[in-house]
């Protein structure tokens, strides 16, 4: 059976807005967005908090893009990146006009670029923390750079303060040291490697829209 694993990294792209449909059937909700930029195109899935700020933007606005890319790896099998937008900032428009009535109002007022920001924040789960067992069995066999992995993993993201880390007693898992427990979800994880904090972070962790 083929291994599979997640490479999350993030992007910031600037470009022009193309198009906003659904990328497989344009008669639908929207879903993404169409960004034109000198590295080349790019779907943008826009998170739902997002789409009907989005909605009323024209085509040909200049607009900057912050989120995070996911490739899953297979072994012998790489596939496509997907791309979802966190943050979305209006750079300049060349038909503000045609902006939605309350930014239109905002950026008039400013009379500045960029307009406003269209924020798709990440949000923790409510309660959302991690267990990790700082005995020194545990924090000898790999515990230590797993929580570092963490932590560092929360700081890109901005999350360090919401979702704090909780050194623990024995979990009663020596043999199969390092041990955590992600909370909410109670998912206990053994053997626990540094290069699965990101993953176990986004599957646990985080709200997912």
């Amino acid at each position: 059976m083929a291994k599979t694993s997640k490479n999350i990294t993030s992007f910031n792209f600037i470009g022009k807005l193309s198009k906003i449909a659904d990328q497989k059937n344009q008669q639908k909700k929207i879903k993404y967005l169409k960004l034109e930029t000198e590295e080349g195109s790019y779907w943008i899935k826009i998170p739902r908090q997002l789409r009907k700020q989005i909605s009323s933007l024209p085509p040909g606005c200049q607009i900057e893009i912050r989120g995070r890319a996911e490739q899953r790896l297979k072994t012998g099998k790489i596939s496509k990146i997907k791309y979802k937008a966190q943050t979305i900032i209006i750079i300049a428009s060349e038909s503000l006009d045609l902006l939605d009535t309350k930014i239109q109002a905002q950026a008039k007022a400013q009379k500045i670029f960029p307009l406003p920001v269209l924020d798709g924040k990440i949000q923790p789960k409510t309660k959302a923390k991690v267990l990790i067992c700082s005995k020194s069995n545990c924090w000898k066999k790999g515990g230590q750079k797993v929580c570092d992995a963490i932590e560092s993993a929360l700081s890109d993201r901005g999350l360090t303060q919401e979702i704090p880390i909780k050194k623990t007693g024995c979990l009663k898992q020596c043999k199969k040291a390092p041990t955590l427990v992600m909370m909410p979800d109670k998912a206990r994880y053994n053997k626990v490697q540094p290069k699965q904090a990101r993953e176990m972070l986004e599957k646990h962790l985080l709200v997912n829209y």
